[in-house]
């Protein structure tokens, strides 16, 4: 497939999906209800934005100031990718957008995205039978407590 195509059907779904959420909320809510939460969303995206662009002006400023309380520069990515989203209008960006302002859906999905690439790596690695043993017989002879003799006296600990 294309990848013109690709993207023409991802943003027709995109719209779709919003177009759908934009009614389903009139019908439960009412239109100036689900303007005025639009409204919302977007001022409450757009404060956010402000407040990464101080925070981000901050660090230029004085780098050396905050480098032991440093962001993951993917958790900040994806909180201003939440924020974007919570700018557009449509209901459903706006979800995402919510779910990705909270801290544990943002570290939760950049440990998945980390995951996702540290894997490209071998899956095998070959060793020599000298350069490893068997975990589950080093317990095992750890675990067993040693065997007496019958006329041996018992070890004090």
């Amino acid at each position: 497939m294309n990848k013109s195509k690709l993207v023409a059907y991802v943003v027709t779904a995109w719209l779709v999906i919003e177009i759908v959420a934009f009614i389903l909320v009139v019908q439960f809510l009412g239109t100036l209800a689900a303007i005025a939460l639009g409204v919302g969303t977007t001022l409450l995206g757009l404060a956010d934005i402000k407040r990464l662009f101080v925070y981000l002006r901050g660090r230029v400023a004085n780098p050396r100031a905050q480098m032991r309380s440093s962001g993951n520069l993917l958790e900040g990515t994806l909180e201003a990718v939440g924020c974007i989203l919570l700018i557009l209008p449509g209901f459903a960006s706006d979800l995402i957008g919510l779910a990705l302002k909270a801290p544990s859906v943002r570290a939760s999905l950049a440990d998945r995205i980390r995951n996702g690439t540290a894997k490209r790596g071998p899956q095998t690695i070959d060793l020599a039978p000298n350069e490893w043993t068997r975990l589950n017989d080093r317990r095992r002879r750890r675990s067993r407590a040693p065997q007496r003799t019958a006329g041996e006296p018992a070890r004090s600990p």
